[in-house]
C-alpha cells in the first residue's frame, strides 16, 4: 500500500527549483540519508527537465508506501507523468548511453541513482517515470495519519529561493563528497579484509585437506589395528570442512536477508541448553566445562528455536576454541527489564581494544601469526549478530584486552506467553533390511561409497549416476526409497522424483533429495516435485537414520 503525499506540476525550468526543495524536503523527512537525498534530488530533476524538453511538462506526484522490487521495505517514490509524444526505444536509450562519456544524466543516469526504476511509455500517450529510494530496514510501517502529521510539517516549510537552492546544494554537495570519501575508505578496507579471508580460507582449507589426504595414505599402507584412528581423524577433518562450508552458506544467506524465521514460544534455557549440547564435540575436545546458571523463574522468547541454539553455539565454540587450555566457560542467563540477557564468559586470549568495534563485521579477525591454529574464518560473530537482530535483540563484547579473556552478551525481548504442549514423539523405526534403496548421483565415488554404507545397516541398493539410467532401474529394481542429487547431468533431480512418482504409482516410495545447495527456494522446489525431506550435502548416515525412524517402511 502507497499513501500519496503531493502532487505538484512540472511546467518550466524555472519550477526546477521547487521540485528540488520540495524533493529534499520529502527525502529528509521520511529519513533517506543525505547520500541518498542527493541522489533522489538529482534524479527527480533530470526526469522533469526531460518532461520539460521533450513534453511541455507534466506533473510530479510523491508517494510512500511498500517497495516495488523488496520484500518488507517501505521507499518514497516520485512518479513524474507526461502528455508528450512518447518514447519508441527505451531501452536501447538506457543501453546506449550506459556509461557514455558526456552523455549527461539523462534517463539512464536516473536508473543508476534510484534503488527501483520503472518507466512506460507508448507512442502519442506520453511516459510515466517512477523513482524510488528504499527506506532504512526497520522503519516503523507508515500509517495515513503518521503520513498526514508529516506533511503539515512540510506546508509549514518556507520554500527556497533560487539563491538558497544554489547554496543548499552546494552544502549537500561537499556533505555527498565526504560521504563518498568515507565509503570509498569503507570500502578499501572491505576489500583487504576480503582479501585476507580469502587467503585465510585456503590454509584453513588445506588444514584438514591435508590430513584427510596423508591419513588415506596411512591406511593404504599400513595394518588393519592402525585403521580405527586413521578413520577418526578423517571424520574430525572431514566434520571441520562442513562446518566451515554451514558457515559460509550461513553467513551468504543471512546477508541476503534470505533466511525465513520459524519462530514460537520457547525456554531461554531450553536454547541455551541446545547450543550447549551442539557444541559438546568442541568442549570435550579441549577439555573445557561449561558451567550454566539458570534464571530464577522461567523466561520465555519468542524465537526460531534451531536458528537461536545455534547463536549460541556459535558463542559457545568461539570460546572453547580461544580458551588454550582446559578451564571453564561460564553461561549466566538473568532478566533485566523486558528483556533477558545471555553472558557466555570465558577465560581465553581475549580481545584487542582495536578489536572490539569490529568484532562482529564480516570477514574481520585479529591479526594472527602462521601458526595459527584452527582460528576459523572470521563469520561466526556475523552470523551471531544478524540472527539476534532478525529476532529484535542486541549482542556485544567485551574484554579488558588480550589475555583476559572475553564476554559476550545477547539479549533478546521476553514474551509473556504459555509455552506450548510438546507432544512426545513416537518412534516409527524403519526397519532398514527391508528397504530397497534407489541411489541417483553424478558422482561415482560419493555414490558408490553411500551405497556401501547403506548396504553395512541392511538396505538393499542400487546405484545410478544419471537420470535415464535411474529410472530405467527403476523398472525392474523396484525402489522403496530413493535417495536422488539435485544436480544431475542429463535432467534435474526434479524431473526424476516426478518421474519416480509417476512409474511407482501407488506403490510406496520415500524420496530424498541431495544436493549442495540449501537455500529455501530449493528446498520448496523439491517438496513440490514429490520429495519428502530434503539433505544437503555430505550426508550424515546418523541424520538419514535418524530421519527413517520418523518415517513408515
Amino acid at each position: 500500500m502507497r499513501h500519496r503525499i503531493l502532487s505538484t506540476p512540472v511546467s518550466s525550468n524555472l519550477s526546477l527549483v521547487a521540485i528540488r526543495d520540495r524533493s529534499r524536503q520529502i527525502g529528509e523527512l521520511f529519513g533517506l540519508d543525505n547520500l541518498q537525498r542527493t541522489r533522489f534530488v538529482t534524479a527527480i530533476s533530470e526526469i522533469a527537465r526531460n518532461a520539460i524538453q521533450f513534453a511541455g511538462g507534466g506533473t510530479l506526484t510523491f508517494l510512500v508506501g511498500d517497495a516495488t522490487n523488496a520484500d518488507d521495505m517501505q521507499c518514497v517514490a516520485a512518479q513524474i507523468s507526461d502528455n508528450g509524444p512518447g518514447i519508441d526505444n527505451i531501452e536501447e536509450l538506457i543501453r546506449d548511453s550506459w556509461g557514455r562519456e558526456g552523455g549527461g544524466v539523462g534517463i539512464p543516469g536516473s536508473k543508476r541513482m534510484t534503488d527501483c526504476f520503472l518507466i512506460h511509455s507508448e507512442r502519442g500517450k506520453g511516459t510515466t517515470v517512477t523513482l524510488e529510494m528504499l527506506l532504512p530496514r526497520g522503519t516503523a510501517r507508515l500509517s495515513g495519519r503518521e503520513v498526514s502529521a508529516r506533511m503539515d510539517q512540510l506546508t509549514r516549510r518556507k520554500p527556497q529561493t533560487p539563491v538558497e537552492e544554489l547554496e543548499q546544494q552546494n552544502r549537500e554537495m561537499m556533505l555527498t563528497l565526504e560521504e563518498l570519501r568515507q565509503k570509498r575508505i569503507e570500502l578499501e578496507d572491505a576489500d583487504a579484509r576480503k582479501n585476507e579471508f580469502l587467503a585465510m580460507l585456503a590454509h584453513e582449507l588445506r588444514n584438514p585437506l591435508a590430513a584427510i589426504s596423508l591419513s588415506i595414505q596411512l591406511a593404504e599402507r599400513s595394518n588393519e589395528d592402525s585403521h580405527e584412528q586413521t578413520y577418526a581423524v578423517i571424520g574430525r577433518q572431514t566434520a571441520q570442512l562442513s562446518r566451515m562450508v554451514s558457515d559460509l552458506l550461513d553467513v551468504s544467506r543471512i546477508t541476503r536477508g534470505k533466511v525465513e524465521l520459524q519462530t514460537e514460544v520457547v525456554s531461554i534455557a531450553a536454547l541455551v541448553d541446545g547450543g550447549i549440547e551442539i557444541s559438546l564435540p568442541e568442549l570435550n575436545r579441549r577439555g573445557h566445562k561449561v558451567v550454566f546458571e539458570r534464571p530464577d523463574e522461567p523466561i520465555s522468547v519468542r524465537a526460531d528455536a534451531a536458528r537461536l541454539k545455534q547463536v549460541f553455539n556459535n558463542i559457545i565454540h568461539n570460546a572453547a576454541r580461544y580458551t588454550l587450555q582446559p578451564d571453564t566457560i561460564g553461561i549466566q542467563v538473568t532478566r533485566v527489564g523486558n528483556e533477558v540477557q545471555v553472558a557466555v564468559t570465558d577465560r581465553g586470549v581475549g580481545i584487542d581494544p582495536s578489536m572490539l568495534p569490529r568484532v562482529f563485521d564480516l570477514f574481520a579477525q585479529a591479526p594472527t601469526s602462521i601458526g595459527r591454529q584452527d582460528a576459523g574464518l572470521g563469520i561466526g560473530l556475523t552470523v551471531v549478530q544478524r540472527l539476534v537482530r532478525d529476532h529484535g535483540g542486541s549482542v556485544a563484547a567485551f574484554s579488558d584486552g588480550p589475555g583476559t579473556g572475553s564476554r559476550i552478551v545477547v539479549k533478546l525481548p521476553i514474551v509473556d506467553e504459555p509455552l506450548p504442549d510438546v507432544d512426545i514423539p513416537v518412534d516409527h523405526f524403519a526397519a532398514t533390511g527391508e528397504h530397497r534403496v534407489l541411489l541417483v548421483d553424478d558422482n561415482k565415488d560419493s555414490a558408490d561409497a553411500l551405497a556401501a554404507l547403506l548396504e553395512v545397516y541392511g538396505f538393499q541398493c542400487a546405484v545410478a549416476y544419471d537420470g535415464a539410467s535411474a529410472l530405467q532401474l527403476a523398472e525392474t529394481f523396484a525402489p522403496t526409497l530413493g535417495v536422488v542429487d539435485l544436480g544431475l547431468p542429463d535432467m534435474p533431480g526434479f524431473d526424476v522424483a516426478f518421474a519416480l512418482r509417476e512409474r511407482c504409482g501407488a506403490a510406496p516410495l520415500i524420496l530424498v533429495a541431495l544436493s549442495g545447495y540449501s537455500s529455501d527456494d530449493y528446498r520448496s522446489t523439491a517438496f513440490e516435485a514429490g520429495f519428502n525431506h530434503y539433505f544437503a550435502k555430505p550426508l550424515l548416515i546418523e541424520d538419514f537414520l535418524d530421519y527413517l525412524s520418523t518415517v513408515g517402511k
